[in-house]
């Protein structure tokens, strides 16, 4: 399959190769999904670049640990395998994969299916990738700048639901 493979600390054309690659195969609790829209986001682009200086000690001196960049994706899951429940080959899904390895810079990755989410229907694939970082950034603003905190329903309307 073909990958944009971190080759060096540098600009797009230095730092990035198109190469081909293996296609992964998803482990227990994974779902293969091809990548029909992926983003680059300060998070994907800082590590590749190697600036700020400041970072390096984070991503590593010389090159990022991660070898293919990329963490959010909108695409179409290949497979299922063992131990996933939610999703079943063929279903769109989106989501941030970071906190379960990178790599959406390429025709297909393997990843957590906890993950994802299913894609609603109304929403481009373009439109989806969009969603996972935007929203996560502006929760956190409105946590921690707006002092915004989930509120608990009460017992009483609780109970007038049921």
């Amino acid at each position: 399959m073909k990958a944009a493979r971190f080759v060096k600390h540098g600009s797009p054309k230095e730092a990035l190769e198109i190469t081909t690659v293996p296609t992964p195969a998803p482990r227990a609790g994974q779902v293969l999904v091809r990548v029909i829209a992926t983003a680059i986001n300060n998070s994907d682009w800082s590590p590749v670049r190697g600036k700020p200086y400041l970072y390096r000690p984070l991503f590593d001196w010389l090159l990022p640990k991660v070898e293919i960049p990329g963490m959010e994706l909108a695409g179409i899951m290949q497979s299922v395998a063992s131990g996933v429940t939610t999703f079943t080959a063929g279903g769109t899904v989106f989501g941030d994969i970071s906190e379960h390895g990178f790599g959406t810079l390429a025709k297909y990755v393997s990843v957590d299916a906890n993950a994802l989410l299913k894609k609603p229907v109304g929403l481009s694939f373009e439109e989806a990738r969009e969603i996972p970082h935007a929203l996560g950034l502006a929760a956190q603003g409105l946590q921690d700048l707006g002092k915004l905190t989930r509120e608990r329903k009460s017992e009483s309307m609780a109970e007038s639901e049921e």
